[in-house]
């Protein structure tokens, strides 16, 4: 280029993937808020039809399951666990990984229904071993991302409070709920579960009864 002139800057060749990718990124983004957002109305539909339940939102920052068993705990349960309601009043996610990892770390040889021990059925994303997988569910290295909850640690919280927890999905077809039973529950002297609700793959809930139940419930009382 001529003296004191600067030649302009080559094209940008990828410029315009880049803008592809991104175009891409949002549609994919916008179609899976729409996914959430189905899904999130079938559940409530179901809970409606079905049942005398509301959803109720929990911590959403990878506590959900924990959260979700704390707020049936504080809601549903306040005078049968933790001291009474005021100690139930204060229960939240620590609180119930505590409880949790604490029982798998003396269960870990607990036997499920097939006869194989809870401990054989760690995955490995979870931790290498039994003991850093109970570490991380109580998640005593807070500068680590959270273990998510999954079915290990349903089955802990059933057998750590002793109560049946049941699950409302919103998986498609009929099998959308399911209930999971501490050892030795005798189903002929049921006792109210623990309500849980589970956005498939994605976020655990807390189920409580409808405001409108309530308030008949109080009126027929």
């Amino acid at each position: 280029p001529p003296a004191g002139r600067h030649a302009p800057p080559p094209a940008r060749a990828s410029g315009r993937r880049e803008e592809d990718d991104l175009a891409r990124a949002l549609a994919e983004s916008a179609a899976m808020a729409r996914h959430e957002d189905s899904k999130m109305a079938r559940l409530r539909e179901r809970l409606e039809t079905y049942t005398e339940f509301e959803l109720e939102d929990v911590d959403n920052t990878g506590h959900c399951q924990f959260d979700a068993v704390a707020h049936q705990i504080k809601g549903r349960f306040s005078n049968q666990y933790s001291g009474g309601a005021a100690n139930a009043s204060r229960y939240t996610w620590r609180e119930v990984r505590r409880d949790v990892a604490n029982w798998l770390r003396v269960c870990g040889d607990f036997r499920l229904e097939n006869g194989e021990r809870i401990k054989d059925f760690l995955d490995e994303e979870d931790g290498r071993t039994w003991e850093e997988f109970t570490d991380n569910v109580q998640h005593i290295h807070e500068h680590k991302p959270p273990t998510w909850g999954n079915h290990l640690t349903l089955i802990a919280a059933a057998n750590c409070y002793q109560r049946p927890i049941r699950v409302w999905s919103t998986v498609p077809g009929n099998d959308w709920w399911l209930q999971i039973n501490p050892k030795h529950y005798n189903p002929q002297n049921p006792i109210r579960p623990f309500e849980l609700a589970h956005l498939y793959e994605r976020h655990y809930m807390s189920v409580t009864e409808r405001k409108s139940s309530k308030s008949r419930s109080r009126t027929s009382a």
